[in-house]
């Protein structure tokens, strides 16, 4: 993995270094791939013995080919940070859709309290708003990126078509291949301008020292 400087020298930093290194990285790292997942595989095969339940390995089969292609390229790539959450959004995804079919009808009112105890995204940006530290238009942008983030971790493919493809009716293993057409850059160029203003905001508040 590429490993940062602790204190880099912000004039050195640049987009072309910064990209470059990337590259370097996954190509450091795309030999190892091959390595990790074989490992997968040999888990994978002592976990869900084929001779032992056929039924049960079919399963595990259809799952991993449905569901788990990001997460293992992730892991592939020894990005088990992006592994992990997009592991955590599939599993919540399904554990939610199977729990409420089993529970309907018998669900404690305590149980939603806890959940919209929570804050989100949009409602933390929204309290900046109303301490007049950001913009309407960067509220609006945390709910556009919580939004996707949800539809693709949850891997609902209501949302990511109507983000993407204005509604067309596709499948969860659609969704994948639909996200290699849209354009994440905005978001990124968003973020990462919103996070120089919130930078520069905290700083302020905190004092000119370091």
């Amino acid at each position: 993995m590429m490993n940062k400087k602790e204190s880099p020298n912000l004039e050195s930093i640049s987009i072309e270094k910064t990209i470059d290194e990337l590259i370097v990285s996954l190509e450091k790292e795309l030999p190892e791939g091959r390595i990790r997942l074989k490992k997968f595989i040999d888990f994978f095969k002592k976990k869900f013995p084929l001779e032992q339940n056929p039924e049960r390995r079919g399963r595990a089969d259809a799952i991993t080919w449905a569901l788990m292609d990001v997460p293992l390229i992730l892991y592939g790539l020894n990005k088990n940070g992006s592994a992990i959450i997009e592991l955590h959004g599939i599993l919540e995804r399904f554990v939610l859709r199977e729990t409420v079919y089993l529970i309907r009808g018998s669900l404690e009112e305590g149980i939603l309290t806890r959940v919209f105890e929570r804050f989100t995204l949009p409602e933390l940006v929204e309290i900046l708003y109303n301490l007049k530290k950001m913009e309407k238009a960067d509220v609006k942008f945390a709910k556009k990126l919580t939004r996707i983030r949800n539809g693709l971790a949850h891997k609902n493919p209501r949302i990511i078509s109507n983000i993407v493809l204005s509604g067309k009716e596709i499948s969860v293993l659609d969704i994948d291949t639909v996200m290699t057409k849209f354009d994440c850059v905005p978001l990124l160029i968003n973020a990462i301008d919103f996070l120089v203003r919130l930078s520069a905001f905290t700083k302020k508040d905190k004092g000119s020292g370091d």
